[in-house]
């Protein structure tokens, strides 16, 4: 079952999330699984290079196994992960006319993948939890976005990137987790750093990484209806 729902939502990528949570919320939401959708805010940057960070945002679905419990998993599926930098400074192009023209002005570094964060959490009170785990990133797309102003009317050139930079990348994340009630399935909030430990950058030299500071907000889904459920067999288990 979850191998299907991370497949659907691959393929459906930035629907794909709202879709699976309406049709299997109340499904997921039973026992000892929490799931719903989180929102996550983000600065990202990429190591060795001079650019400043990217803001970005994320959507996507996760599972708690166990949430109940002191030390649980927590497992995020995001479709369009957001990675890159920004004002970073033009290089060439291959175009003599271009580059005088884009001369001035900066470089947008966007790079989008599919990222699946597995990540352990510890309780150590009711409503805080502290995290560490794994992130693998498979990269979609990656585009530079050089922008400029030629006579005081912007300018901008799109180059696609993707084939300079490796499909997948591997890193490491930890962070801080609060949960508003103490109750499993209730929403939360939290901060995670990714740091990045592959050079994701294939023609360039030294080691260019990804890094991220993610502000992240869990929403489950279908609560209501599974926790009615829940107590509709309870009650008939009970009357039999």
């Amino acid at each position: 079952m979850i191998g299907v729902l991370l497949l659907l939502f691959v393929i459906n990528h930035s629907r794909g999330q709202i879709v699976i949570a309406l049709l299997f919320g109340d499904k997921l939401n039973k026992g000892k699984l929490e799931f719903g959708l989180v929102l996550a805010g983000s600065i990202t940057n990429i190591t060795d290079i001079e650019a400043k960070g990217k803001p970005g945002f994320n959507l996507g679905i996760y599972l708690n196994f166990n949430p109940n419990k002191k030390l649980y998993l927590h497992v995020e599926g995001i479709a369009k992960g957001s990675f890159g930098a920004k004002d970073i400074a033009p290089y060439p192009t291959g175009n003599d006319s271009l580059d005088a023209l884009l001369s001035s002005g900066t470089v947008l570094r966007k790079i989008q993948g599919f990222s699946m964060p597995v990540i352990a959490r510890y309780r150590f009170t009711k409503l805080f939890s502290a995290e560490v785990g794994i992130q693998p990133n498979m990269r979609l797309k990656a585009q530079d976005i050089f922008q400029s102003s030629v006579n005081e009317n912007d300018l901008e050139y799109t180059k696609n990137v993707k084939d300079e930079y490796t499909w997948l990348d591997f890193g490491l994340n930890a962070g801080i987790f609060y949960k508003f009630k103490d109750d499993k399935k209730s929403m939360g909030i939290g901060i995670r750093y990714f740091h990045g430990v592959t050079d994701i950058y294939k023609t360039k030299p030294g080691t260019q990484a990804n890094t991220a500071i993610m502000f992240n907000v869990t929403i489950p889904v279908g609560v209501g209806k599974a926790q009615a459920q829940e107590a509709k067999a309870k009650e008939q288990s009970n009357t039999q």
